[in-house]
């Protein structure tokens, strides 16, 4: 009986940790700013600029 309840627990408590922590990493995942956006493109521009010359 011990036995089969841990294989219920490996196989459905693997799948369900990792959808958990997938949901996780989804809604705590952080987006940029319009500002920020701003001076990393400034950033990006300036780093071309200076490799062309």
């Amino acid at each position: 009986m011990f036995e089969s309840v841990m294989w219920l627990i490996v196989v459905a408590g693997g799948p369900l940790l990792l959808i958990i922590l997938m949901a996780y990493v989804l809604v705590t995942r952080r987006r940029p700013g319009p500002a920020e956006r701003k001076e990393r493109d400034r950033a990006t521009d300036r780093l071309y600029r200076q490799d062309r010359r």
